[in-house]
């Protein structure tokens, strides 16, 4: 009688049971997991690390690994994305083999008037590493764009998840053009759109850039949890070209005109309105039209 070996765990079991998604181990210029895991040094993100060759979404097989068990930092890959999507419900995509898009899965416990913190601590992870890694000016248009020279490179996603035990689970999606051509942007979007390869004028390693974004991400989260929300409101406004604009915002269905003038250390736009007033707008709650 053949006995079946058991594995008893479920995050490993979940993995094999949609492997032939993943990555094949031999192919060539793909993201393979153990390169990017390889010398990559951080405390929470990256603890696991798989990459699939295409999904409708990370964020929705991040969902389901989120009703199993899992380390704490699991990072999904996913080479293309056939029902990508950014914030307030736009479309996101970017051709196979040529961006960084991932969901970070984080259990973290964070008080609601701060949950716009971790949005910012994610901005700031990527900004700093295009500049840190390819000396780009990347900027941060409040609350999530990552823009270049006024184009947008990519973005983030932050969605509350209740899992297994009704535990809070964070899963912050990314969206990076990283390695797509002038022919293969796409022509109808919200901003003007670009790729790192064409501000580098020159092709980007993804696995390198994918290891630094991990670490940087895996330092802004640790001024997160060590609450030093001041900091990062500080370096999120040294970051945003959205400070000193003049802005139209709706929120509740209400609008508000006036110039943006700092943001408070909660991570809210800060926008001193055309009666004089002060109004504080949460990223969640704001839709941001440009005046």
């Amino acid at each position: 009688m053949s006995q079946t070996n058991r594995d008893d765990n479920p995050l490993r079991n979940f993995y094999k049971q949609t492997r032939p998604e993943f990555i094949s181990p031999d192919a060539a210029d793909r993201l393979i997991p153990e390169e990017i895991t390889r010398g990559l040094r951080t405390k929470i993100v990256g603890s696991a690390v798989i990459a699939y060759e295409r999904t409708t979404s990370t964020m929705d097989i991040a969902k389901k690994v989120a009703r199993t068990g899992f380390k704490n930092g699991t990072v999904i890959f996913s080479e293309e994305q056939t029902c990508g999507r950014g914030r307030s419900g736009h479309s996101w995509s970017c051709p196979r083999y040529r961006g960084l898009l991932f969901t970070l899965m984080l259990t973290h416990t964070i008080q609601h008037d701060h949950l716009c913190l971790l949005t910012g601590a994610m901005a700031i992870s990527i900004t700093e590493t295009i500049r840190e890694v390819l000396r780009l000016p990347a900027e941060i248009k409040w609350p999530n764009d990552i823009l270049i020279g006024g184009k947008k490179v990519g973005g983030v996603l932050v969605e509350l998840e209740r899992g297994f035990k009704k535990q809070s689970i964070f899963l912050i999606g990314v969206g990076l053009n990283v390695n797509i051509t002038e022919k293969e942007l796409p022509e109808q979007t919200r901003l003007p759109a670009t790729s790192l390869a064409i501000e580098n004028k020159g092709f980007v390693d993804r696995i390198l850039l994918a290891r630094s974004l991990l670490q940087d991400i895996d330092k802004w989260y640790s001024i997160l949890r060590d609450e030093h929300f001041g900091y990062i409101a500080e370096r999120w406004k040294e970051l945003c070209v959205t400070v000193g604009e003049k802005l139209t915002i709706t929120e509740c269905d209400t609008e508000y005109s006036g110039k943006v003038i700092d943001i408070s250390s909660n991570g809210g736009l800060m926008l001193k309105l055309d009666n004089g007033r002060i109004k504080i707008f949460r990223g969640e709650h704001a839709t941001i039209k440009h005046t």
